[in-house]
């Protein structure tokens, strides 16, 4: 298997602005391949005491309609970024998806960054599986049934930089399940609140 792609990112003033597109195409596990996956972005940074900086985003990666065809259209994500793309859950990646998201971040002091992101989730194709940020094919729905609205996630975090070996992390982050995540796990609403202390020597 091959995968093509390329990547522009830059700014024009405080406007902010990345577009990435990936093909996928040959043969993996003796099915054709063709797949592709699409990031945007626009974003906007604010010259402000906060010096906040906003992002809205679209990211997409083509899913499979039919496992027995031949074929293989599920985008592959190749080497998984957890955390970093789709939500600090990691519950979601980067293969037959749908990501419509928003992030703002700000910095109000030198030794303070907070970041917080909504995503928004819907399968690509509702008879493909649901991957996780390792690329685990975690649940399917043959029928499709179940419907694409996967949920939608929040995620706050700030960084408290102590000194330039130590930075505490805190954070906070839930997934609202939808129709899909109802249909496979009913009741079921992820969350997760955690403290991380990285030391660097």
């Amino acid at each position: 298997m091959h995968t093509l792609g390329g990547r522009v990112i830059g700014n024009l003033d405080r406007i902010l602005y990345e577009v990435e597109g990936m093909y996928q195409f040959g043969q993996r596990s003796n099915l054709d391949v063709s797949a592709f996956a699409v990031a945007t972005g626009v974003g906007y940074h604010f010259k402000t005491p906060l010096n906040p900086q906003i992002w809205l985003r679209y990211d997409f990666a083509s899913g499979d309609s039919n496992p027995q065809d031949g074929r293989s259209n599920t985008f592959n994500q190749l080497f998984p970024f957890g955390h970093y793309y789709m939500g600090f859950l990691d519950r979601v990646g980067r293969q037959n998806i749908h990501d419509i998201n928003a992030q703002i971040t700000l910095h109000p002091k030198r030794w303070l960054t907070f970041i917080s992101q909504y995503h928004r989730f819907y399968l690509a194709n509702d008879r493909d599986f649901l991957y996780n940020a390792a690329g685990v094919a975690t649940m399917r729905d043959p029928t499709g049934q179940s419907g694409s609205h996967v949920g939608d996630e929040i995620d706050f975090r700030a960084n408290i930089h102590v000194n330039r070996l130590q930075d505490v992390l805190i954070g906070y982050s839930k997934l609202f399940s939808g129709n899909y995540l109802e249909a496979q796990r009913p009741g079921i609403s992820a969350d997760l609140f955690y403290v991380q202390y990285n030391i660097r020597f």
